[in-house]
C-alpha cells in the first residue's frame, strides 16, 4: 500500500508589530493603593467620630479644619443641653464660672461612687464631706485624671475638723479637700467605702472652672432637639468649642460628635496624587509602551504526494553546492550568518554581543559599545529608544 506523506511548502516570513506594556502590575499597584486609602478616608472621614464625657459648666476645645470637615453633628445622648461654637482662631481661656452643688450620698459597703468633669487648666475644685467620725475615716476620696491613661492627683489642700453637731452615731466630722487643675483633661471624682456597712455622707462640691471666650465665634448651634449641626465656614473655621450649662447636675454627660467630610477636598487630593504617581512612573520608564516584533508563516495548503514503500520516512537533507567558493567566501558567509543570527555587536560589528540593557532587556551591542552609550548624553537603547538605567554583562560557557 502506498503511504500518504504530507509536507508544508516553505514561504517567506511576514512581520507583525504588537504593542507590549512593561510591568503592568507595577503601574497599577500605586494608584490602586492610593485609591483605597482615599476611599476609606471618604467613607469614615479624616477625623472620624468622637464620643466624649463632660460635666456641668464645662468648656471643651476641639481642633478641626474646615478644609476637610464640612459639618459637625453634635448628639446629646442624655439630653442635658449643650452649645457648640466655631472659631477661626483659637479662643482665649479667659473667663471663669463657679457653681456649687450639695447632696447626700449613700455609698454601699466596699463600693464606690463618683462623677465626671471636664476641667481646663487653672480650674479649682473644693469638696467637703460630713459624716460620723468613725465612718468618715472609712471613706477614701480620690481624683483621677485621664481618659485612656489614668493618674491619681494629689490634693493641694486637705483639712479635717470636728463639728459641734451630734448625730445618732456620735460626733460629726468634716473633711475638706481642694485640687488645682494644671492640664486640660477629663477628671473623675471617686468616693470609695472600705467599711462593711453602707455610709451616708453629706457632700458639697464647689467648682471654679476656666471657660473659653465665646464672643468671637463665627458659627453656633444648640442641642435643643437632642442634636444640632454646626456648619464650618470655609476656609476660616479651625476650632470648635463645646460648652455645657452650670446646673450642678453630677450625672452622666455624654456627647457624640460626627465630622462630615468635605468631599471636594478629598477628590482634589486624590487627583493630585494620581497625576504625581503617573508622572513619577513615567519618568522612571515604567509606563512606556514597547513594540515587540515577531515573525510568522502564513498557513499554506497541505499537498498530498504518493510515495512508494521504499521511500524514506525522514526526508534527506539537501546540501547546496558552493560551485567554486573558496575558504574566504565561506568565512565571509559565516560572518554574515553570525550577524544575521544576532551574535555580533550591532554598532562595531567586531565583538560578540555580551551584555543587555535594563530595563528593556535588549541584547544588541558588546559591553564596550554599551559603556560608550552610557557615557553619552542620550543613554537610550538603539533598538527601542528607551532610557537605559544599567548595563549587565552576559557570560557564555
Amino acid at each position: 500500500m502506498p503511504r500518504q506523506a504530507s509536507f508544508l511548502a516553505p514561504s517567506s516570513p511576514h512581520y507583525c508589530y504588537r504593542p507590549r506594556r512593561h510591568d503592568s502590575w507595577a503601574r497599577l499597584l500605586a494608584p490602586l493603593t492610593i485609591w483605597l486609602c482615599v476611599s476609606m478616608s471618604l467613607r469614615y472621614g479624616y477625623y472620624g467620630d468622637l464620643r466624649m464625657v463632660v460635666g456641668p459648666g464645662s468648656s471643651r476645645l476641639i481642633r478641626t479644619s474646615s478644609w476637610f470637615v464640612k459639618h459637625v453633628v453634635v448628639r446629646d445622648v442624655d439630653g442635658k443641653g449643650a452649645s457648640t461654637f466655631g472659631f477661626a482662631e483659637r479662643p482665649e481661656l479667659s473667663h471663669e464660672d463657679s457653681w456649687t452643688v450639695s447632696k447626700y450620698l449613700i455609698v454601699g459597703s466596699y463600693n464606690r461612687k463618683g462623677f465626671n468633669l471636664w476641667l481646663n487648666k487653672g480650674s479649682r475644685i473644693r469638696m467637703q464631706f460630713e459624716a460620723h467620725s468613725s465612718h468618715l475615716n472609712q471613706l477614701e476620696v480620690a481624683m483621677i485624671k485621664g481618659e485612656r491613661r489614668y493618674e491619681t492627683l494629689k490634693p493641694s489642700f486637705v483639712r479635717s475638723m470636728e463639728l459641734d453637731t451630734l448625730s445618732e452615731n456620735g460626733q460629726v466630722k468634716r473633711k475638706e479637700t481642694e485640687y488645682t487643675i494644671e492640664e486640660d483633661d477629663k477628671y473623675y471624682v471617686r468616693v470609695l467605702n472600705t467599711h462593711s456597712k453602707s455610709i451616708i455622707t453629706s457632700v458639697s462640691v464647689t467648682v471654679t472652672s476656666r471657660i473659653y471666650d465665646l464672643t468671637k465665634a463665627n458659627a453656633r448651634c444648640f442641642t435643643s432637639k437632642a442634636s444640632c449641626r454646626l456648619r464650618l465656614q470655609f476656609p476660616e473655621t479651625q476650632y470648635v468649642v463645646l460648652t455645657t450649662p452650670a446646673n450642678g447636675d453630677l450625672g452622666d454627660w455624654y456627647f457624640e460628635l460626627s465630622f462630615i467630610a468635605r468631599i471636594v477636598t478629598y477628590i482634589s487630593i486624590l487627583g493630585f496624587l494620581v497625576v504625581f504617581v503617573y508622572l513619577l512612573l513615567k519618568y522612571l520608564g515604567v509606563c512606556d509602551i514597547e513594540t515587540e516584533t515577531f515573525t510568522y508563516d502564513p498557513p499554506v495548503p497541505v499537498q498530498e504526494a504518493t510515495a512508494s514503500e521504499t521511500s524514506p520516512i525522514i526526508p534527506s537533507k539537501q546540501t547546496i553546492p558552493t560551485y567554486g567558493t573558496n575558504e574566504d567566501d565561506r568565512a565571509s558567509s559565516s560572518s554574515s550568518e553570525d550577524l544575521y543570527d544576532a551574535k555580533l555587536c550591532g554598532i562595531c560589528y567586531d565583538e560578540q554581543r555580551n551584555c543587555f540593557f535594563i530595563p528593556c532587556g535588549h541584547c544588541a551591542t558588546c559591553y564596550d559599545c554599551a559603556q560608550k552609550i552610557m557615557e553619552g548624553d542620550s543613554r537610550v537603547c538603539p533598538i527601542c529608544r528607551r532610557l537605559i538605567h544599567k548595563v549587565r554583562r552576559l557570560f557564555t560557557a
